[in-house]
């Protein structure tokens, strides 16, 4: 294969991170102007650059460091790795990758505009007293930045987990805690209205008791008082008939009369 050109080309041109200058691994994009990265890559650009970000590749400073995936442009590169079979670092043959303007190996690296570039490239107005290291300085030491970068992502991301897994464990202590007192009041109250439902059956079979006992001795008093007034009419009765008897019939008897 004398060269790779055509649509495939263009293809893999466009899955090429130009930091890491391979395949995108979750591609980011930066909204300013459109360029598109590693996502581990264009984190550890960032934090070289310490307060003013820009884009690795045309320096336009970015407003926000919000990492923006691009889904995008990651599906083609899956589809484009399984189907055409891909390999990382796309070549022209006896040169490996070239220049896109001149055609030329990329054999240095441009540490002002952090890219790749040929040896015309390095001659030209556009990168003039520019500094330009060897590629392979240049892809090692970013790689160890890279490395470095995801080190400490991994850390930061086990920190996470370790603390997202602390958080869940202690949830479920307090849950269960919250489920054991709800339980005891749950029995507790239940325990309450069975006694307070004892206690009422209690007091009302008293109270019932009492008023039994009211009503049988409203009943003989009134009996007994009954049976006096009784006795009182019919005396009175008989004195009234004494009353107006003659007085020859009036005066018999009458001591023990009164006396009874």
């Amino acid at each position: 294969m004398a060269y790779l050109g055509g649509p495939i080309w263009d293809l893999c041109e466009e899955a090429t991170c130009s930091i890491c200058l391979q395949y995108f691994q979750d591609p980011v994009i930066i909204p300013e102007c459109g360029h598109n990265f590693c996502r581990a890559c264009l984190s550890w650009c960032w934090e070289k650059a310490g307060a003013e970000a820009s884009c690795p590749q045309c320096r336009e400073t970015v407003q926000h460091r919000t990492l923006i995936s691009n889904r995008p442009l990651a599906n083609p590169i899956l589809i484009a790795k399984k189907k055409l079979g891909l390999q990382e670092g796309l070549r022209v043959e006896g040169k490996g990758r070239v220049c896109e303007k001149y055609q030329e190996p990329l054999k240095l690296f441009c540490k002002d505009h952090k890219t790749p570039i040929c040896l015309v490239c390095e001659k030209s107005k556009e990168h003039e007293n520019h500094k330009v290291i060897p590629l392979e300085e240049a892809s090692q030491a970013y790689k160890n930045g890279v490395s470095s970068c995801l080190d400490n992502l991994r850390k930061k991301t086990e920190k996470i987990l370790t603390f997202k897994a602390d958080t869940e464990k202690e949830s479920q202590n307090l849950l269960g805690q919250i489920d054991a007192e709800r339980g005891k009041t749950v029995a507790e109250f239940r325990w309450l209205r069975q006694f307070l439902e004892e206690q009422e059956k209690l007091l009302l079979a008293q109270m019932e008791e009492v008023a039994k006992e009211i009503a049988r001795k409203r009943d003989e008093h009134l009996a007994r008082l009954s049976e006096d007034l009784s006795c009182l009419e019919s005396t009175i009765q008989e004195m009234e008939d004494k009353h107006w008897k003659p007085a020859s019939e009036l005066l018999q008897d009458i001591g023990s009369f009164l006396q009874r």
